[in-house]
């Protein structure tokens, strides 16, 4: 399975059948305080096409985006987006977004990540929660 695929069978298996771009995975996270998962690669980087070629489609295919907004975000097709998401660190970047009390937090996870460690990362309703950073905004 290739990486269109799997976005599309994200989008097909997501709250709802709009595409999972960026943009429309943040609206929905705003309407219904869903967490937000971030994913922003860089098609010459080596560890990110291993995750949108491994780690996401075993993923999709084990229905584990279904507690989240899932989306992506190319380094050099959204410059400006992915560095005012990722800041100074390296791709791929997995950035989790969750609200709680009105506030957002965030939390990071760099580099090449197998399912597991993903999985892990996103974690269940409660464990994020107890897991959340400090309060950040998050911007488009």
């Amino acid at each position: 399975m290739n990486f269109i695929s799997a976005v599309l069978i994200i989008a097909a298996t997501s709250n709802s059948s709009q595409p999972t771009d960026y943009k429309t995975a943040y609206q929905r996270a705003m309407n219904d305080d869903q967490p937000l998962l971030v994913l922003v690669t860089a098609e010459w980087c080596p560890p990110c096409r291993m995750m949108k070629s491994t780690t996401i489609p075993k993923m999709v295919a084990d229905n584990k985006f279904k507690e989240v907004h899932f989306a992506t975000i190319d380094l050099d097709k959204k410059a400006k987006t992915a560095r005012k998401l990722i800041g100074n660190r390296g791709v791929p970047q997995l950035i989790l977004y969750e609200k709680k009390n009105g506030a957002w937090s965030v939390k990071h996870l760099a580099g090449f990540q197998s399912a597991a460690k993903v999985e892990s990362f996103i974690g269940s309703p409660s464990l994020r929660t107890a897991q959340a950073n400090s309060s950040l905004a998050i911007g488009q």
